[in-house]
């Protein structure tokens, strides 16, 4: 029997109708496909806000804050109405800045001390737990804020370390409303439910 090489014309006609097939099942299900990789050049941020988000704190929250336009930096910065502004005692203050460029938001430790690192200790119930801050970056600030504000709706006592001893802090409830309610409007800003960090 002679050997031939070539393809039959029924040959090719089946390849091509499954070539063609499976280039058109690879398109159509890459349009469809949900893990695609993110080619955009933009990292999706827990601190990313929507316009919805943004337009309700701004329209609705910070009606409660003063206002301090950062044109340089091209952000607004809320600072709570009725923080605590002169005190003989260290108090620690927080200010929210939104970034229109990013759209993203930020919570920023504003102690009257100077911002350094520090520690502050909570005693509730019996229990003693030890936060440390450490300056760094925008992480920094809102986790030490999510390790904080479980501890501001419960009956705790909070001190200070400055240095050589342990200095009461955050003692009546309008220093504490002047730290829980920012946080609290902070966590809606930037759509995480507040009351998922409540302790058990």
């Amino acid at each position: 029997m002679p050997k031939n090489d070539s393809l039959s014309p029924e040959m090719l006609k089946i390849l091509k109708i499954f070539g063609l097939g499976s280039l058109f099942i690879v398109l159509v299900l890459s349009f469809f496909d949900g893990r695609r990789a993110n080619n955009s050049g933009k990292e999706i941020s827990i601190l990313s806000i929507t316009d919805a988000e943004r337009l309700y704190f701004k329209n609705v929250r910070g009606i409660y804050y003063d206002q301090e336009i950062r044109a340089d930096a091209k952000m607004m910065v809320y600072r709570f109405g009725k923080r605590i502004a002169d005190a003989k005692h260290p108090v620690l203050n927080l200010s929210i800045l939104i970034n229109r460029v990013k759209n993203e938001a930020y919570i920023y430790l504003e102690p009257s001390w100077g911002l350094a690192n520090f520690k502050l200790k909570v005693e509730v119930d019996q229990k003693v737990d030890t936060l440390i801050f450490s300056q760094g970056d925008k992480f920094s600030h809102f986790e030490f804020v999510q390790q904080l504000y479980p501890y501001l709706s419960e009956n705790s006592y909070f001190t200070l370390w400055d240095g050589s001893d342990w200095i009461p802090i955050l003692q009546d409830d309008k220093e504490r409303d002047a730290l829980r309610i920012p946080i609290k409007d902070f966590l809606r800003l930037i759509n995480i439910e507040a009351d998922g960090l409540e302790k058990d």
